[in-house]
């Protein structure tokens, strides 16, 4: 008899339990929209870049915004989606007198990427706490622009433009964070999201490094060796533009 009621009063709390998981996941909020300044933050970085090389007539820029919208599906899982996008610039223009005349170089390089992403999240704990995987789409565009301006002494300027160069590529992006989605109302409200993690990018199609060094060897060197761009690129693909570590700092609404 004893057993028998133990066996009751186990099923009471089981029953009970679950039915007040369920009552507490159907009345919390279901739904986030946020605005991410990581990537503001790394586009103003880009923007100071100039100052480190602290070449004279050498100038940069760079912006970056994110959003996202996510939605629970249960108390611990949750999906979302992502996008993000993030461009940067740099500009030159160098003027150099000599003694038969002077010469003026004016050229300006962009960068453009985008990415589309899907989250799923893990919330282990079913609160505050979240493990991230992520499968998306991304693209880096390039486009590069410039002139010389020249005048000898007793002669009217000329100026050349280089041919314009724009190259763009495609890749798989992958990408895992853990972070913490802290809401300040009792259910929902504004939502402060902290989160670290790793992106990588496998690229679809050919390197735009290498089309930028063999566009600089042909167009401006002649016969110089432009190869350090190719090997320049890599680096901003895989740890700013595509992939590398990323520092979410989201702020908005749960409802």
């Amino acid at each position: 008899m004893a057993k028998k009621g133990f066996m009751a009063l186990v099923m009471a709390v089981l029953v009970a339990g679950g039915a007040f998981a369920q009552s507490d996941f159907e009345s919390m909020a279901k739904n986030s929209v946020t605005v991410d300044v990581g990537p503001t933050i790394v586009g103003l970085a880009f923007g100071k870049a100039a100052d480190l090389i602290k070449e004279e007539g050498i100038g940069s820029s760079g912006f970056g915004i994110a959003g996202q919208y996510e939605r629970q599906l249960s108390r611990p899982l949750s999906v979302a989606a992502r996008f993000s996008y993030l461009t940067a610039g740099m500009g030159i223009a160098i003027s150099k007198t000599v003694d038969d005349g002077s010469g003026e170089l004016t050229a300006d390089l962009s960068l453009v990427s985008f990415s589309a992403e899907g989250h799923v999240r893990l919330y282990p704990f079913g609160k505050t706490f979240f493990l991230d995987g992520m499968v998306g789409y991304a693209n880096l565009k390039t486009d590069f622009s410039g002139k010389i301006k020249t005048q000898e002494t007793g002669h009217p300027p000329t100026t050349e433009e280089f041919k314009p160069f724009s190259a763009s590529r495609n890749y798989v992006k992958l990408g895992a964070k853990l972070g913490w989605r802290i809401s300040y109302g009792k259910n929902g409200g504004f939502t402060f999201e902290p989160a670290i993690g790793y992106s990588y990018g496998i690229g679809l199609d050919a390197s735009i490094g290498k089309k930028l060094a063999g566009y600089v060897t042909d167009e401006l060197l002649g016969d110089g060796d432009a190869s350090s761009i190719n090997h320049m690129f890599p680096i901003l693909e895989n740890f700013v533009f595509i992939g590398g570590p990323r520092v979410t700092l989201a702020f908005g609404y749960r409802f």
